[in-house]
């Protein structure tokens, strides 16, 4: 079996990846535990925890050493820990390789997936793919400022290939299960039916068009990264590939949430202002993901936020 370390494995990508890794009976699955809490969490879920968090070094570096972990997967969404973990794996993998060479062995990389997002693609309804520089000069747009450093970090993974196996993974705007992210848009609509409203203002752009993926893909799409991770590294492959389902326009998402949540009145798109969240749930991205599909083998399952928005809607309130 892979023995693969989640990072952010309490948390809504890692929680649905950890559970695809133990499904598929082939990985021994570990995740970082700050309290007694997510231990019973991920104890219950058949993952193995680990005491600490992603800014205790030494308690992860002997753990990665002493577990012989042989993939690790960034999906905490941080910004200098995700860094701070680099520097370490790069440490971990420097030191493999070396003592390998001393003895005059060969060993394989130890591997490392950073979770990025289709946002540092910037947004625009012109076509683009995973192939297609961010941040660059000859960038066709630039990223959302929420995210805007979110490239040079993905960068810095690249160039660590000569030590780990590596890999960039970009989900789309994520939605299902507990669809948290979506709460800042779907909170003042149902309050508003609450109340009997006949207006609504969200902080979101009319003419917007979201990339988007189900949750369960996303989980997928990592799952079978850490599969194929080997073969791709080393044979000049791009690493860095692009989780989308669908283009589903904003006016569509929340109408179809109004209908669910029984609001009878109108909803009024305010615009995203200077709020750089609202900025980035409103990028629109004609995005693809066909060499996801045709590299790596993901196979999503769900392909529209608005067709299910009856199942999508229940489980955002059940989460709440």
């Amino acid at each position: 079996m892979v023995n693969v370390l989640v990072i952010g494995a309490t948390g809504y990508i890692g929680q649905a990846l950890t559970q695809s890794l133990v499904r598929s009976g082939d990985h021994r699955v570990f995740g970082l535990a700050r309290t007694p809490e997510k231990e019973k969490l991920l104890s219950r879920k058949e993952v193995h925890y680990i005491e600490g968090s992603i800014s205790s070094t030494t308690t992860l570096k002997e753990a990665i050493e002493l577990l012989y972990i042989n993939v690790v997967v960034d999906v905490a969404s941080a910004n200098k820990e995700s860094h701070n973990l680099l520097a370490l794996l790069k440490d971990i993998g420097g030191e493999r390789l070396t003592a390998a060479s001393n003895a005059g062995v060969r060993v394989p990389k130890l591997g490392f997936i950073y979770c990025g997002g289709t946002w540092v693609h910037g947004s625009s309804n012109d076509p683009i793919n995973d192939l297609m520089p961010v941040a660059a000069l000859d960038a066709p747009t630039s990223p959302v400022a929420l995210t805007s450093w979110r490239p040079a970090l993905e960068q810095e993974v690249l160039a660590a290939s000569d030590i780990l196996d590596v890999m960039v993974v970009r989900p789309a705007l994520v939605y299902g299960r507990s669809s948290a992210i979506w709460t800042s848009l779907f909170q003042p609509i149902l309050d508003a039916a609450k109340a009997g409203s006949q207006t609504v203002s969200v902080a979101a752009e009319l003419e917007s068009r979201p990339a988007l993926v189900h949750v369960d893909d996303v989980a997928t799409g990592f799952h079978a990264a850490i599969d194929k991770l080997p073969s791709i590294s080393g044979t000049g492959v791009y690493p860095v590939f692009d989780l989308v389902t669908s283009q589903e326009s904003m006016r569509d998402i929340l109408a179809a949430a109004a209908s669910e949540f029984d609001f009878q009145g109108s909803v009024h798109f305010a615009g995203a202002g200077e709020d750089l969240f609202a900025q980035a749930m409103s990028c629109s991205a004609n995005a693809t993901s066909g060499r996801a599909k045709q590299i790596l083998g993901w196979d999503p399952k769900k392909y529209s936020f608005v067709q299910g928005m009856d199942v999508y809607a229940r489980a955002w309130l059940a989460g709440r």
